[in-house]
């Protein structure tokens, strides 16, 4: 019986994917306002009764497919700081080129752009807590860099560093001019943020300030998840790959026993996470390995 019900949770969450795959497609070829939850139907091959026990609605659909994408850009910009020098600037643009990359390899920007001119309040405010959290985050990491002194002027840094992102991005466009390198832009944006905040310190020169940011209304994501759930889906994952590497399985034994310590050893945890994640790169397994890493590192994250 418990047989049964592991093979029929996994068609789920294969079937599952497939559904976002689709829709994703179907959203960046036909537009998001002209695909119909119908049209999802037809291409994906399942019943309306399957697509509504896992969405909602189809903002909700859309809302999974661009959560997905940030929780995993999320989670690699942790990896790339595990055992870094976190005042190193190479390392934050690194980070910051990641979710550029993500965007552009994932064809995210047409889904963005779909948001922004639908007037849907539920997903602009959707897009816009993420936005937020964005320049929480960079303005954190400028400080990391440039020290607390910086930190009343952050704020207006980070919406400055945003804005120029934005602005080359969009001159950018195949029409205007050849596609940039994320990373070769942010790196030099990094540069100019660095000339910029010097004089900004010396003259006690701000616009917003950092009262911006305690105005904020971002709810605090809850762990909707326990360590002994985690260790359970390890543990069904280990049994549903096949062939694994003793490397791969030392890999799941280590997740398995720290996930048992208190408290968490983040860093080593991350660091093994980095290495379980890549032994699934080009295999079928490779899609549960990044969700199950994701899952494991929110985890990490709200346990701090």
């Amino acid at each position: 019986m418990k047989e049964m019900v592991e093979e029929r949770r996994e068609i789920m969450k294969d079937r599952k994917r497939h559904v976002l795959r689709v829709a994703q497609r179907l959203f960046i070829e036909q537009g998001f306002p002209a695909t119909s939850i119908q049209h999802i139907l037809d291409e994906a091959n399942i019943s309306k009764g399957t697509f509504y026990n896992y969405f909602k609605s189809k903002d909700d659909c859309l809302k999974a497919i661009l959560q997905k994408s940030y929780e995993e850009a999320v989670m690699l910009r942790s990896e790339l700081l595990t055992e870094q020098n976190k005042k190193d600037p190479a390392i934050f643009a690194e980070q910051v080129a990641l979710r550029l990359v993500i965007n552009r390899e994932d064809n995210l920007l047409p889904l963005y752009e779909a948001v922004f001119y639908s007037g849907n309040r539920e997903l602009m405010s959707f897009l816009e807590a993420h936005f937020k959290e964005e320049l929480l985050w960079i303005a954190e990491r400028l400080i990391d860099l440039h020290g607390e002194e910086i930190r009343p002027y952050a704020p207006d840094l980070s919406i400055m560093f945003t804005g120029m992102i934005q602005q080359y991005l969009n001159f950018s466009r195949p029409h205007n001019y050849e596609v940039i390198d994320a990373r070769a832009l942010v790196s030099y944006l990094v540069n100019i943020i660095d000339y910029i905040a010097t004089p900004m310190v010396r003259d006690e020169y701000a616009f917003v300030g950092s009262s911006i940011f305690r105005r904020f209304d971002i709810p605090t994501s809850e762990v909707t998840v326990t360590s002994d759930e985690l260790i359970e889906e390890l543990e069904q994952f280990q049994q549903e790959c096949l062939d694994l590497s003793k490397m791969q399985l030392e890999y799941f034994s280590f997740l398995i026993e720290e996930l048992q310590r208190t408290p968490l050893r983040p860093t080593l945890l991350n660091t093994i996470l980095r290495e379980f994640r890549a032994s699934f790169m080009n295999t079928r397994w490779e899609s549960e390995a990044k969700v199950l890493s994701t899952m494991i590192w929110k985890y990490i994250a709200q346990e701090k």
